[in-house]
C-alpha cells in the first residue's frame, strides 16, 4: 500500500483528521462560526438581493461545508446515480426527482457544479433575513421562528422572504424532516447528524475506492491504520502475532462500518432521501 499514491493518500488523510478533531471537540464552535461568517458575507450582498440581481460568483462560499455540499458529494459518490445520469433512465422516482435538482454531478467540481446548476436550483433561499432559531411547540401546531433582519432591507422584501422560510420550515416539520423534503431549506437547515460526520464517512469511502482501484490487494486493516479510524485496534512493535491478528480483525470490522453506513448514506441520497443512512 505505502507504492500506492502514498502522496495523494498522506493528503487525504491530513484532512481526514483535521476534520475528526472538529467532529469531536470544536464541533459547535465551528458551526457557529461559519454561521456568523455567512451572516457577515449575506450583508454584503443585501444590493444585490434587493435588485434581484444575484450572482453565483457571489454565492458560491455560502454552499462550501454547508448540508448542500454534503449531498452533492453523496451523490458524486452514487455509482448508481452516476449511471442513471448517463443512461436518461432513473428506477426510483426520488433518484428522478434528485436528478432534476442537482443535474449531472459526475466530472464537476462543486464550484462548476454551482456555476452551472447549483445556484439556478438553489440560489434563492440566500436571503437578506437570517433564521436563527426555529422550533415547533409542543402540543401546539404553532412554529416558533426567530430571524435576523437588517436595517436597510425594506420591509415588502423582510415580508416576502419570511413567507418563503416559513413555507420551507412547515414542509420540514410536516414530513420526515431531511433535507430531501425542503431542498431549499439548505442554508437554515439542522440534521441529527453532525455534517463533519457524513463528511468523513464520504472521505472514507473516496480513500478506499482510490486504493482499491489501485491495489486491489489492500485489507481493510490497512487503510484502517493509515487513517487511525480505531486507536484501541492500531497494532504495536511488541503485540504478539495472536494480537496483531486481533487488532486487525477489530480493524477491518471497524472499517467496514464505517463503509456500510457510508454507502447507505450515498444510497439514500440518490433517491432522494437526505440525509439517512
Amino acid at each position: 500500500m505505502g507504492s500506492v499514491d502514498q502522496d495523494w493518500c498522506d493528503t487525504l488523510r491530513l484532512g481526514f483528521r483535521r476534520r475528526w478533531f472538529f467532529t469531536f471537540s470544536k464541533g459547535y464552535e465551528k458551526m457557529k462560526v461559519q454561521r456568523l461568517d455567512r451572516y457577515k458575507d449575506a450583508q454584503k450582498l443585501i444590493p444585490f438581493i434587493s435588485a434581484g440581481r444575484l450572482r453565483a460568483e457571489s454565492t458560491e462560499s455560502f454552499v462550501q461545508g454547508s448540508h448542500l455540499d454534503i449531498w452533492w458529494r453523496c451523490l458524486r459518490c452514487s455509482k448508481v446515480f452516476t449511471q442513471s445520469c448517463r443512461t436518461g433512465l432513473f428506477t426510483t422516482q426520488g433518484a428522478f426527482k434528485t436528478y432534476r435538482l442537482f443535474g449531472d454531478v459526475e466530472n464537476l467540481t462543486l464550484r462548476e457544479w454551482w456555476f452551472t446548476k447549483g445556484h439556478e436550483t438553489f440560489g434563492e433561499s440566500i436571503t437578506t433575513l437570517q433564521v436563527t432559531l426555529y422550533v415547533k411547540r409542543k402540543n401546539s401546531d404553532a412554529l416558533e421562528i426567530t430571524v435576523d433582519a437588517m436595517q436597510q432591507v425594506s420591509s415588502q422584501l423582510a415580508g416576502k422572504e419570511f413567507g418563503f422560510w416559513l413555507d420551507q420550515i412547515c414542509l420540514l416539520n410536516s414530513r420526515q424532516g431531511l433535507l430531501s423534503d425542503a431542498p431549499l431549506s439548505w442554508p437554515i437547515y439542522r440534521s441529527r447528524i453532525a455534517l463533519e460526520a457524513m463528511s468523513q464517512l464520504l472521505s472514507i469511502m473516496e480513500i478506499h475506492e482510490h486504493i482499491i482501484r489501485n491495489a486491489p490487494q489492500t485489507c481493510l486493516w490497512q487503510i484502517g491504520e493509515q487513517l487511525k479510524l480505531n486507536h484501541k485496534a492500531m497494532t504495536k512493535s511488541d503485540d504478539y502475532p495472536s494480537v496483531i491478528a486481533d487488532k486487525h480483525k477489530a480493524m477491518g470490522q471497524t472499517v467496514s462500518s464505517y463503509l456500510k453506513k457510508g454507502r447507505c448514506l450515498v444510497d439514500n441520497a440518490a433517491n432522494g432521501l437526505f440525509p439517512k443512512y
